[in-house]
């Protein structure tokens, strides 16, 4: 139940910018949901909860390192109503919000046989339709659903090795960066995603969307990237982060191409998705250097390796 407390404790330990999402879920099998009955809590317990992590721990302004989105968990796991609440917390706060939208056809199903509306319309009717809130997957949106969210500014974070992984389908990544709609990337969860490597995540970008759209030239390792820093920035609703330019936040990530991999590449830009860079030798994050020579100073991660070992397999 502190799950969130303690990812800002480690966030802020690391020297991090984070945005951690308060996820919910109410909807469970017993009342035709997906999630266990073990693992939902009632409306109240949720909203309380949000509202108190939104108090200690959420910072809108310009250069936060901490802010926090609620993040009711798709049509399949919350109810309506706990939708439509967490959107009405989210703006007192003017906080973030965050769900798994049109991932599978099952969920298309689902949300026309109990509500008797598409995903993008239960979105809609709950008041989620604005900036500020960003979506997962985006695979089953028609182009009109595209004009839609462009419109809104609802941003969609595309996830194509978990798409691939859970044979999802292929996000409509160019109709929605023509409607306006800011376009992220992402790993998803460790559950559908057992790399988690965000540098991975653009080269898989770049191959998924060349057989999407049928043409080498569809998608560039330039477009990915942009994906990666600008439109995840904008799917966050920040404006402070993002690029590299006078005034903006000084994140930065430093890659090496020295290694082998990288011999012979024209293109540093490009050869950083196309030859499968995997680690930054530098981060910086707010000016401060929080890896150097690909470590992170002070954290004993054989230890922490270990630790995590043992709860998997006490967990399993």
């Amino acid at each position: 139940e502190d799950a969130v407390d303690i990812a800002v404790e480690e966030a802020r330990a690391l020297g991090i910018r984070a945005t951690i999402s308060r996820g919910s879920m109410n909807l469970s099998q017993k009342d035709g949901g997906l999630p266990p009955d073990t693992v939902v809590q009632d409306e109240d317990a949720i909203l309380a909860d949000s509202e108190r992590v939104l108090g200690l721990f959420h910072d809108p302004a310009p250069g936060s390192m901490i802010q926090i989105a609620l993040a009711p968990c798709s049509p399949f796991s919350v109810t309506p109503s706990l939708m439509a609440k967490s959107a009405e917390l989210a703006a007192r706060f003017n906080a973030p919000l965050h769900t798994h939208l049109a991932e599978t056809k099952d969920e298309d199903a689902y949300c026309l046989q109990v509500y008797g509306r598409r995903p993008l319309d239960l979105l809609e009717d709950t008041g989620w339709m604005r900036p500020k809130t960003w979506l997962a997957h985006g695979v089953h949106f028609s182009c009109e659903e595209c004009e839609r969210l462009g419109q809104a500014g609802v941003g969609v974070c595309h996830c194509p090795t978990s798409n691939g992984v859970l044979a999802s389908g292929f996000c409509r990544t160019r109709e929605l960066e023509a409607a306006g709609a800011p376009l992220g990337l992402g790993v998803d969860g460790s559950a559908s995603n057992d790399g988690s490597n965000l540098m991975e995540e653009l080269r898989h970008a770049l191959l998924v969307n060349r057989l999407r759209y049928e043409s080498a030239t569809a998608v560039t390792a330039r477009d990915v990237i942009r994906w990666a820093t600008q439109g995840s920035a904008r799917c966050l609703g920040r404006s402070d982060i993002g690029t590299i330019a006078p005034g903006m936040q000084a994140d930065l990530a430093l890659y090496r191409l020295d290694e082998l991999r990288f011999s012979g590449a024209h293109d540093p830009v490009a050869a950083l998705v196309l030859c499968g860079a995997h680690q930054a030798d530098r981060v910086m994050v707010a000016g401060r250097w929080r890896v150097v020579d690909g470590a992170i100073p002070g954290l004993d991660l054989a230890a922490l390796r270990r630790a995590h070992g043992a709860a998997s397999r006490r967990y399993a």
